[in-house]
């Protein structure tokens, strides 16, 4: 079975997907494999079986659960595909989605962030770094951009006359955005006039560079954002993608539509952008608690 898993997952590597979800369908898979191995079980039948322990076990949590069976759903749609398994039918398993609202920072949180990286630098290689980590930072901010698709920019995507920035998101699902503030087209100015700095190769496409010259890492744009929050002192947890949310809310509560928010996202369901509107509900009714007229 392992070596389907790796046949199954050199496919999706073809589909712009991160390196974390990879790992995650990775992951899933050898432990579907390992409890048909200790089971006895084929690929014909093991999937039923390990569906139903899925619906189930208390080993997992709702969103693990759902996830490991959509991995298995596509496994064994690439495996039909690929002609080496016949599954007539997959049993109907109920996995109850589990509901968690999404963290964000506040304004005061996102300024200590810019004001921390916006600090002067001693030297050139920091005025450089600084001039670059800056620029990244601001997209995280001003388009809720995942880390990965920040990643996968290339110089040829950004446009400096308009701010237009061309996305290519989960599954290259391609959107397309605009920097409309002048200080963020300032900010990416600044950084595209260091970006030789970094002395890359002539057939480097990458907008955003090491200091190798080469692209950037997921791994190393998520340092970035490390480092800024731990010398601005603010939620020691947070991570990129509550920038990301941070974004989403705060177009919902300056009355952005819901539609609107979805195609900014590059969300293929208006399933996971209405999360947002329970978020920014959550928060009225705190607001309204702690400091209405009849507060209790």
């Amino acid at each position: 079975m392992k070596n389907h898993i790796n046949s199954f997952l050199e496919m999706k590597k073809l589909e712009n997907l991160s390196i974390g979800t990879l790992k995650a369908y990775r992951s899933d898979l050898l432990k579907y494999s390992s409890y048909c191995n200790d089971k006895g079980l084929s690929l014909e039948n093991g999937i039923c079986h390990y569906l139903i322990y899925l619906e189930q076990t208390n080993d997992y949590r709702p969103n693990s659960k759902l996830r490991k069976l959509v991995t298995l759903k596509m496994f064994y749609s690439f495996l039909d595909k690929e002609n080496i398994c016949k599954i007539n039918q997959i049993a109907n398993v109920k996995i109850r989605k589990e509901k968690r609202l999404p963290k964000t920072l506040n304004h005061s949180e996102i300024k200590k962030i810019l004001r921390v990286a916006s600090g002067i630098p001693t030297t050139e290689k920091k005025i450089r770094d600084q001039l670059r980590n800056f620029a990244i930072l601001n997209l995280l901010i001003s388009l809720g951009l995942r880390i990965c698709e920040i990643r996968n920019l290339n110089i040829q995507d950004y446009n400096p006359k308009d701010g237009e920035i061309i996305i290519f998101g989960k599954n290259n699902k391609e959107r397309i955005l605009f920097l409309t503030n002048t200080e963020d087209r300032d900010i990416m100015k600044n950084y595209l006039n260091s970006r030789n700095n970094y002395s890359p190769s002539s057939k480097e496409a990458a907008l955003f560079l090491n200091k190798y010259g080469k692209r950037f890492s997921i791994y190393g744009i998520e340092n970035i954002y490390f480092k800024y929050r731990d010398a601005a002192n603010i939620k020691s947890d947070s991570t990129p993608h509550h920038l990301r949310h941070s974004f989403a809310t705060e177009l919902l509560n300056n009355g952005a539509d819901i539609r609107d928010i979805q195609e900014l996202l590059g969300h293929s369901s208006i399933t996971t952008t209405e999360i947002y509107v329970e978020v920014s509900s959550a928060r009225k009714k705190k607001v309204l608690s702690k400091f209405g007229v009849k507060k209790y």
